[in-house]
């Protein structure tokens, strides 16, 4: 009778142990920051009008930029143990050279693209953090509303305005680790893949040529940040 007397008393002990666990984790509020690397998807095109024949191809290749993000989160531990969200604040921005070629009833050109593409979003991300082999990992992402420009010069003879802006839904994929430095204060490695608004530029004659292409915002990144919890 005493053997499991101590055995209730000792699960309720540990249930009572995980309950508060969880409502600290429920109550838990972070906030984080992370810089990286980024990787913008290549995204060319070729395009053409009938009738008066107008033309437009633009072939980018970008270098590989930077991400800056911040967040402020709170652990989620009333609906799931390991789940949190936070609102995310982000910019990226890669710098673009490439080629382009254009004819319209203005004329026709060619020569050499240098643009600055770069992405400002606010995300609202749920991520779940669990434990493999000793290892902190976490999987999740966010949808939200991100801004995507591109600003440079199509260069020929002159150089030409290449301007486009786009704004609207983005989302993201994403994972990584987290590492415990002292009570309250995480190092963390992440990966996402970020969507965003395509971009829309005009070609260098708009609008005696009339077509405007699209670059696809699509992004790779790779971070280290710190998270500290409240």
């Amino acid at each position: 009778m005493k053997t499991r007397q101590i055995l209730l008393a000792s699960a309720a002990v540990a249930g009572l142990s995980l309950v508060n666990a969880a409502a600290a984790s429920a109550n838990q509020w972070y906030v984080s920051v992370a810089g990286g690397a980024n990787w913008l998807g290549d995204d060319s095109f070729s395009l053409a009008t009938s009738g008066p024949t107008n033309t437009f191809n633009f072939f980018n290749d970008p270098s590989t930029g930077f991400v800056f993000t911040g967040a402020v989160g709170m652990g989620l531990g009333q609906y799931m143990n390991g789940l949190r969200g936070e609102v995310e604040l982000a910019y990226r921005e890669n710098n673009v050279r490439g080629t382009w070629f254009s004819t319209s009833t203005n004329g026709s050109g060619s020569g050499a693209l240098d643009y600055q593409h770069s992405t400002f979003s606010v995300m609202a991300n749920v991520w779940y953090d669990f434990q493999v082999a000793g290892l902190n990992p976490y999987i999740g992402g966010g949808i939200g509303w991100a801004n995507s420009e591109a600003d440079g010069t199509f260069s020929s003879t002159g150089s030409l305005p290449l301007d486009g802006s786009e704004s609207g839904f983005a989302w993201q994929l994403g994972a990584g680790l987290s590492l415990d430095i002292q009570p309250g204060l995480k190092a963390d490695l992440g990966y996402r893949y970020f969507q965003g608004p395509d971009v829309s530029i005009p070609g260098p004659y708009f609008p005696t040529n009339p077509i405007v292409g699209e670059v696809n915002e699509e992004n790779h990144s790779v971070t280290v940040g710190l998270r500290v919890e409240m």
